[in-house]
């Protein structure tokens, strides 16, 4: 059985508040180094990467000249600060262009793999968004076309658009999946299923919440830690009493078999979630052991 593919999520690197191992170039090609032993040689990135350091993300994979090791690299549109909250606005013809310009010269690339809509954007006609992708397209900027955190009827509404310019057609979705987060197995993967779209799934393990650590109260040095800037948002997904009581659950289950959380919800987003051939699990890192 062909499994999901592994990307890397390079959202840690040049981060200040995700670990602080990958802040020079020197660190980021040792990571470079481990993952061609692994085997990986996709990268997923952003403009807004890294959390605290926008365009760190880039900056730094740029600088290792990653695409000439042979890596290939997706990134996404830009989600400027005044358009954190909604996404409105961030998609225009001319943020488009300006974001990718800005990533292409960060990360030493004329092209990429995936360029995506890190978001969608509730003001800018999608006719405009649509448009701008095509001619990037044509220009030869990417070779697959990607939306990120779009719902369901979002997604729906770029296609007929698409569809009905002949414009390029994502076909690429990536989202927020795990043990957790499922509720688009009901309505948004049967569209991604109609038309073909692979989905790559973040947060396999919902931020770490499913190593079991922040259920057994042992939250220093993690992303839920209240010393960590991302901890309140993080924790208003998961910090919920009945979210604990299943952790405990599968913990307590899991201890006599000798397997770890984390292990254990890794199998099952390869091997038992809706994820199929094509489809891909990005997994990232805070540090090297």
């Amino acid at each position: 059985m062909s499994l999901p593919n592994t990307i890397f999520g390079c959202g840690s690197l040049g981060s200040p508040l995700i670990g602080q191992n990958f802040r020079t170039s020197a660190q980021v090609q040792g990571l470079l180094d481990q993952l061609k032993t692994l085997g990986i040689d996709r990268l997923d990135t952003a403009a807004r990467y890294s959390p605290g350091n926008p365009g760190g993300s880039e900056k730094l994979i740029g600088e290792v000249r990653a695409a000439s090791q042979g890596f290939t690299i997706d990134t996404k549109i830009n989600i400027p600060d005044a358009a954190i909250a909604d996404g409105a606005g961030s998609l225009t013809a001319a943020a488009i262009a300006n974001s990718i310009d800005m990533s292409f010269d960060r990360l030493k690339v004329d092209k990429v793999h995936i360029l995506h809509f890190h978001r969608s954007d509730p003001i800018t006609p999608v006719a405009e968004q649509a448009a701008e992708i095509q001619k990037q397209y044509l220009a030869g900027r990417f070779e697959k076309f990607g939306v990120s955190n779009f719902s369901t009827e979002e997604v729906a509404e770029l296609i007929a658009v698409c569809e009905e310019n002949g414009y390029i057609k994502p076909s690429v979705f990536q989202g927020r999946y795990n043990l957790i987060d499922r509720q688009m197995e009901e309505s948004l993967f049967p569209l991604l299923r109609r038309h073909d779209i692979v989905f790559n799934a973040y947060s396999p393990l919902a931020s770490g919440f499913l190593t079991g650590r922040a259920t057994r109260g042992d939250v220093e040095g993690t992303r839920f830690s209240p010393n960590n800037q991302i901890s309140s948002v993080l924790n208003s997904m998961y910090d919920k009493p009945h979210i604990h009581t299943a952790m405990t659950g599968l913990l307590d289950t899991l201890e006599p078999l000798q397997i770890s959380g984390s292990e254990a919800c890794l199998r099952w987003i390869y091997h038992h979630s809706v994820l199929q051939e094509g489809d891909g699990v990005i997994l990232g890192a805070s540090k090297l052991l």
